[in-house]
């Protein structure tokens, strides 16, 4: 733990995330003197928009982001192309979420913004991490202020039961990883990922029951953070009931920060070559994906469908993985950004469209596409990227998972894909038409365009999709060669 603050400060994007915690608290007392709370809604938007430049001004400059290359800081930080890429995308994602809480969160806005500040670094410290015991450290202070953000809306009962559930299962997975880093600490003696890959490629240790053991007790752990079935439960609870801006971040951005440690996991310390542990996760990922679709197809709550939704598309990632070929992979990494910019787009234009009528029930949404024309578009854009519609950004990744399945010889997994990519497509559209094709409903006609600052983030992420599904090739580009770089 002493080696832990000389890392952090070497590293900008951490020494800053970590400054602006420290001084949100005074800023707090600050924003109630001067009467003024939006204040640290504004505070939090710069922080995240320079660590997001600085991010990519680093990563381009050093070419980390293109060609993967290792930062080794006394082993506790590590910063390579993976490191940068997910960054980029949580900083991006957190700073619209930022920008759209400043029309939607109307009480303890201080206390909001410093606990999605505290995600955040939590997160961005996960990415940043060298050995087991700083990646601990920054997934706890991201589950915690998770719990928090989840039952923000404490008066609700809804909001503290989501959060409970949340919490038991989330602290499940943490001491399953716990329990399995101490076994894989007894056995190696260290816990630098460095270090690991090392022992971990030998023979003698390689056979070792306690290993495995390890490794199902750490994935396992992980599976509960990415709602991997069977650990899917707390999601569908915990997504809906948490304030729209922060369904966004865990949906879009949370969940990926497990999908990231899985990444590592599996091409740095286990590899699939070694270990032979891709039939197994490619039949978790199948169920993961299937359970996903059908109960989403069953939804009438717009925000639990979405839910459910994120459910589906980890069980696409997954199974990417599974399958390990750089196509796979590329296709896995492209499909972490996709899916976080849909499902966020998604999760805030809904969030538009509930702040509005007060209702999430899809049949009394019915219609509110004549009077929130904007918002129901976005949505629409969001629903026909995730649905699979050519010319949107989330056409581009699952095609070229279910392309890598089928090139790798797995036909029945890439069917099984393929048919749930159309189930999906059908309960989006079904949306879709609801909002614009259906009468209107006394809480629907009531309906009213949200402010500036709630749809500047929907335009933006709404742009962003048709980008990537129109002009893909420097985005295939970066994934190609992280995937090259990981293999």
């Amino acid at each position: 733990m002493a080696e832990l603050i000389p890392g952090i400060v070497s590293i900008p994007i951490l020494s800053l995330l970590l400054a602006a915690v420290l001084i949100s608290p005074v800023l707090m007392v600050l924003a109630r003197v001067l009467k003024a709370p939006r204040i640290i809604g504004v505070y939090v938007s710069l922080v995240l928009a320079y660590t997001l430049w600085d991010s990519l001004n680093r990563a381009v400059r050093s070419g980390t982001l293109a060609t993967g290359l290792n930062q080794m800081q006394g082993s506790i930080i590590m910063a390579d192309g993976l490191t940068y890429y997910f960054t980029s995308i949580i900083l991006g994602i957190g700073l619209l979420s930022a920008i759209y809480s400043l029309g939607y969160v109307k009480q303890r806005i201080a206390e909001f913004y410093t606990l999605l500040l505290i995600m955040v670094l939590g997160m961005v410290g996960v990415f940043f991490s060298g050995d087991f015991v700083t990646f601990f450290i920054f997934w706890e202070v991201m589950s915690i202020s998770s719990y928090l953000l989840v039952a923000f809306n404490y008066r609700e009962w809804e909001a503290v039961e989501a959060s409970l559930k949340y919490l038991i299962m989330s602290s499940t997975g943490s001491a399953a990883i716990l329990f399995g880093l101490s076994l894989l600490y007894g056995l190696t003696g260290t816990l630098t990922f460095s270090g690991l890959s090392s022992i971990l490629a030998s023979q003698s240790v390689r056979s070792e029951l306690w290993n495995i053991a390890a490794l199902v007790l750490i994935v396992g752990g992980l599976g509960v953070n990415i709602a991997m079935s069977p650990f899917h439960y707390w999601l569908p609870d915990a997504h809906p009931a948490a304030p729209s801006p922060i369904s966004a971040m865990l949906s879009g951005v949370v969940i990926k920060t497990g999908v990231f440690a899985m990444v590592r996991v599996f091409t740095l310390l286990y590899p699939s070559e070694m270990y032979g542990w891709g039939s197994g996760l490619m039949a978790l990922a199948l169920l993961t994906m299937s359970i996903g679709n059908l109960m989403a197809a069953l939804q009438s709550d717009i925000k639990r469908l979405l839910a459910f939704s994120s459910i589906a598309n980890i069980g696409y990632i997954v199974l990417a993985l599974s399958i390990n070929t750089p196509l796979a992979l590329a296709g896995a990494l492209l499909h972490v950004l996709n899916h976080a910019l849909a499902k966020a787009l998604l999760f805030l234009s809904a969030g538009c469209l509930i702040e509005s009528t007060g209702t999430r029930n899809l049949d009394e949404l019915s219609g509110v596409g004549r009077k929130m024309p904007l918002s129901a578009a976005t949505y629409s854009i969001g629903a026909f990227s995730l649905a699979g519609i050519p010319g949107l950004n989330s056409f581009v990744s699952e095609y070229a998972i279910i392309l890598a399945a089928f090139s790798a010889g797995h036909f029945v997994p890439g069917a099984i894909m393929l048919i749930n990519v159309i189930i999906g497509a059908m309960y989006h559209l079904r949306v879709v038409q609801t909002l614009f094709l259906k009468p209107e409903t006394p809480k629907s006609s009531a309906g009213h365009e949200a402010g500036p600052s709630m749809l500047a983030p929907l335009l933006v992420l709404a742009a962003l999709c048709v980008l990537i599904g129109v002009y893909a090739s420097p985005f295939l580009s970066i994934v190609f060669q992280l995937a090259a770089y990981l293999r």
